[in-house]
């Protein structure tokens, strides 16, 4: 699923860069400009992505709760909810559209 949604940003960009790191880093990439989006397409805790999506969401960017191939509904993430898990989601930095 993330390799297809990769794919799909490849087909609107120039230039794709892949980065590994953990999802607090990546949500921090996103709030700081340094990446326009980050895909999480397998499973991921509340307190995984909690004080990242705070960040992004402070600088204007989004946490949007994705299906399975990338696309949204703008349904952004919530969390203290009984079951834990997230679903799978975007972070989409300020001004970019997903």
């Amino acid at each position: 699923e993330t390799e297809a949604f990769i794919d799909g940003l490849k087909t609107r960009y120039d230039s794709v860069e892949l980065v590994q790191a953990g999802s607090a880093v990546k949500l921090c990439r996103v709030a700081e400009g340094g990446a326009d989006y980050y895909p999480r397409l397998a499973p991921t805790m509340e307190w995984d992505t909690a004080a990242g999506d705070a960040v992004v969401r402070e600088v204007g960017g989004r946490v949007l709760v994705a299906a399975a191939d990338g696309s949204s509904d703008g349904q952004a993430l919530s969390y203290n909810k009984e079951d834990l898990y997230n679903p799978f989601f975007v972070a989409v930095g300020k001004g970019r559209d997903i």
